[in-house]
């Protein structure tokens, strides 16, 4: 096997140490992976030390007294021996977490992949006048994704930079050509390079529920252009005016119900085939046909985006016109909503964001390519089903429609400052940000709850994430200040405190000091040698140190983008934000059977509380 093979053979495997590949090219993508450090294993007391002292905000102090003696015994008794089998685990290892973390956080996990997990990343809406306008779009876009695809398989991105450090680059090699595939009790994830004999040179579009494998390379290697993927986009839809079978929506499913008819569906007919047409394809088009009426009948333009990027907002517009197990998943709708739906498994949302930044610049720009030679014709993949695989999706069909209808989503675009705000009084946008919705939960709940940020650990080998804990004594102070004090001198301090505690923690986490990652480490060791589960992974504080009633992420793009998730436990919000200069761009998301959340209040407080500060300081500059 090449580097990239053994890169691309997802198993998920360890990947090995590459300096010939590494070095060939001074500066660009994987020049300094072999120089990267591996992710370290915390001291075990710093890690005890700073995870009492992210439960004292959301404990009475009876329930911290006793989760500190719990705390103490392990420290005392069996936390050595497992943190010392935690260090045996990862010598030799590129990363001790990389196969946990994949498995535990996503290939495991059965519950639908759909709103629990993929994000949806909305882009600038269009307006198409006909379906001309809309497919040739839709073939720019197609072009522009194969342009940023020509830049990874050539190693011509630059190594990304976080505080003066590099990082690591491996996620944009699973972007494309990747997908999950369903089993019992684990998904798979395949991933398959450009290097490998007959690596993917298709794509797979869906137009009203039926499947096309689309070849866009002509056989002189060199990509088709616009206008050949247009007419080629333009006869699929000819041949696909009435409504196929709505197996895509299958993919919305409970993962074993899903495995299930999966494995089903390939004794079929050619399905085993298909399924392979679309796991190796670049990535999907889905090109949705406009659609009235929607499950959210009050919402805005902006917020019906974000629902049609999500999830599709349901099985009477466009859920069943996906495959949500495509890493990525691009859409464009017939009514100029414009996105992508990715699977979460091989990579977080920076590396999606950088090929949607690349794309809408792509997009705006006069680029004009040379037709390819040798073009090929467009290859319907016909699914054969059974009255079985009918049942099955028209349970799906209930199961995505009820879910659904259960998500409050609310987009908005605050413009009453940026990041330039932040930076005129010294302070971070992103810390700014965090502590701003601190205030905005405090207010809409009347107390702290636990919230997770996520902070990249791409520092290092493998790196993907550890846990920002946003809610600190700090934040607290500030909002008690907030609703206490009306001295704005003392709410200014208390604000600055909070910002500096948030920038304290989040440059700990990205240097592998988090300790999210670590506890979960010491459980799996337990488990993985046959021990019991420690008393502090037991204690219900730990459940409520990790019941995330806010789970927020930034997801920064130069262009008007931004990231959409569910909420991660019944009870909270889902909160994801992209700053620029003057204006956030954001998405609260909420479910509407929990009487203590509502999306469009959060959204309301946030933007309150933001305002707020910036009251704190008034002779900072107007921008």
């Amino acid at each position: 096997m090449t580097v990239l093979q053994r890169l691309f053979y997802c198993k998920p495997a360890k990947l090995p140490r590459m300096p010939a590949l590494q070095r060939a090219s001074k500066g660009r993508m994987f020049s300094i992976q072999a120089d990267l450090p591996r992710l370290p294993v915390p001291p075990l007391q710093q890690t005890l030390d700073k995870y009492l002292k992210t439960i004292s905000p959301i404990t009475t102090p009876e329930q911290y007294q006793k989760t500190a003696e719990i705390v103490g015994r392990f420290a005392e008794n069996e936390g050595p021996e497992l943190h010392e089998l935690l260090e045996k685990h990862a010598e030799g290892k590129d990363s001790w977490l990389a196969d946990w973390w994949l498995n535990t956080a996503y290939l495991d996990y059965r519950a639908p992949n759909v709103i629990n997990s993929n994000p949806g990343m909305v882009m600038p809406t269009q307006r198409f006048n006909s379906d001309e306008e809309w497919l040739a779009y839709a073939a720019r876009l197609i072009r522009a994704g194969i342009d940023y695809k020509q830049q990874i398989d050539n190693e011509n991105l630059e190594v990304e930079v976080l505080a003066g450090q590099p990082l690591c680059m491996i996620q944009y090699y699973k972007i494309f050509s990747t997908c999950r595939i369903p089993d019992l009790k684990r998904d798979r994830l395949v991933c398959y390079p450009p290097n490998k004999p007959n690596a993917p040179r298709h794509i797979v579009i869906i137009h009203n529920n039926q499947f096309f494998s689309l070849d866009v390379y002509g056989t002189d290697g060199r990509p088709l252009n616009e206008k050949q993927i247009h007419k080629l986009l333009s006869k699929l839809v000819s041949k696909s005016q009435t409504v196929g079978p709505p197996v895509g929506v299958l993919t919305t499913g409970n993962r074993n119900s899903w495995a299930t008819s999966h494995k089903r569906l390939a004794k079929l007919g050619n399905n085993a085939s298909h399924f392979d047409k679309i796991e190796k394809s670049i990535f999907v088009v889905c090109l949705d046909k406009p659609y009235s009426g929607t499950q959210d009948p009050g919402a805005d333009e902006f917020t019906l985006s974000a629902r049609q990027m999500l999830y599709g907002d349901g099985s009477h517009a466009c859920s069943t016109n996906r495959w949500f197990d495509k890493t990525l998943q691009f859409i464009v709708g017939r009514n100029g909503n414009i996105g992508i739906n990715y699977e979460h498994s091989p990579a977080e949302g920076p590396p999606v964001a950088s090929l949607l930044d690349h794309m809408c610049n792509y997009l705006a720009s006069e680029k004009e390519n040379e037709a390819a030679r040798g073009t090929t014709d467009i290859e319907q993949l016909e699914f054969k089903i059974d009255k079985t695989i009918e049942a099955a999706m028209e349970t799906a069909k209930t199961e995505i429609d009820l879910f659904g209808a259960d998500v409050q989503l609310t987009g908005h675009i605050f413009d009453g400052f940026g990041k330039n705000f932040a930076k005129s009084i010294k302070q971070s946008p992103d810390a700014l940000i965090q502590v701003a919705m601190q205030l905005a939960y405090y207010r809409d709940q009347g107390h702290p709850c636990a919230t997770y940020e996520s902070a990249s650990t791409r520092m290092f080998q493998l790196g993907r994430t550890d846990t920002i804990r946003s809610c600190t004594p700090a934040s607290l102070a500030f909002c008690q200040t907030m609703h206490d004090s009306s001295d704005r001198a003392v709410q200014a301090k208390a604000f600055v405190d909070a910002v500096h505690a948030h920038r304290e923690y989040t440059a700990a986490a990205v240097a592998g000091q988090g300790i999210d990652r670590h506890l979960l480490g010491l459980k799996l060791i337990a488990i993985e040698n046959g021990m019991n589960v420690p008393d502090l992974h037991m204690d219900p504080t730990y459940s409520k140190a990790f019941h995330f009633n806010l789970s927020t992420s930034q997801v920064p793009c130069k262009n008007p983008i931004v990231l959409c998730f569910g909420p991660v436990v019944p009870d909270g919000y889902g909160f994801c934000y992209n700053p620029r200069s003057n204006e956030i761009i954001f998405v609260v998301s909420a479910f509407k059977n929990c009487d203590k959340t509502d999306s469009q209040n959060l959204t309301n407080r946030l933007c309150e509380s933001l305002m707020d500060i910036k009251a704190l300081f008034p002779t900072s500059a107007k921008l």
